[in-house]
C-alpha cells in the first residue's frame, strides 16, 4: 500500500484487495484480513479479520495459519479455543514455522489444548531449536540434561544450552551460571 506512481490511498487499496479476494486470490484474501485486523483502509474488525484469515489459512497460507492459531489462543475475533489453536499451530509447524513448532512443544509440555506428552514436546522443541529459536534450544538442552522425554545426554544438552546462551537467552545464561557451566 505504498502508492508507487499514484497517491497513497488505503481505502482504495482495500477495495482492490477485496476485488482480488472475491476472485479467490490468496494474497487478496490475506491482505483483506490484514486490513481488517489493522484497521488499514477500513474500520478495524477482529471478527472479520479472523474470517478472512481462516479462508486463507484453509488454503494453506502459512502466516494466516499462525494468525488463526493466535486468534483462537487469545480469543481475538473468535471465542478462545486452545484445542483449535493447537491444531492450527501444528499445521503451521508442519510447514516449518519455528514459533509454531515451539508453541506445539509447549502445548504438549503443558497439556494445553492437547494431551500432555513430554516426548512429543521434546520432538517439537528440538525442531524449533534446529531452526535457531533460543528458548527452544534451552528447553531441548534441559530435556537432554535431565533425561526428560529424551535419553539423558549432558553433552548434547550443554550443546543446545550453549547455543541458547550464545544468542543471549537469559534463562540459559542463568542456568549455566547456577550450575557451574561456562557461558558462551
Amino acid at each position: 500500500m505504498r502508492g508507487l506512481g499514484v497517491v497513497e490511498n488505503h481505502s482504495t487499496a482495500f477495495e482492490w484487495y477485496m476485488k482480488a479476494a472475491e476472485l479467490d486470490d490468496i494474497y487478496g484474501i490475506f491482505n483483506v484480513a490484514e486490513c481488517y485486523y489493522k484497521g488499514d483502509g477500513v474500520e478495524r474488525n477482529e471478527a472479520l479479520a479472523f474470517e478472512w484469515y481462516l479462508k486463507a489459512a484453509s488454503r494453506g497460507d502459512l502466516q494466516s495459519q499462525v494468525n488463526v492459531a493466535n486468534a483462537y489462543y487469545l480469543g481475538q475475533g473468535i471465542e478462545a479455543d486452545h484445542q483449535k489453536a493447537y491444531l492450527w499451530y501444528r499445521e503451521a509447524a508442519f510447514q516449518g514455522h519455528i514459533l509454531s513448532q515451539k508453541n506445539v512443544g509447549a502445548a504438549h509440555w503443558n497439556g494445553d489444548g492437547v494431551e500432555k506428552d513430554v516426548a512429543e514436546s521434546a520432538f517439537w522443541y528440538e525442531l524449533a531449536a534446529q531452526g535457531g529459536d533460543p528458548q527452544a534450544q534451552f528447553a531441548i538442552g534441559w530435556f537432554h540434561m535431565t533425561g526428560t522425554g529424551v535419553e539423558k545426554d549432558e553433552r548434547i544438552g550443554l550443546k543446545w544450552i550453549h547455543r541458547s546462551t550464545a544468542q543471549g537467552y537469559q534463562p540459559a545464561i542463568d542456568y549455566c551460571k547456577e550450575n557451574g557451566y561456562r557461558v558462551y
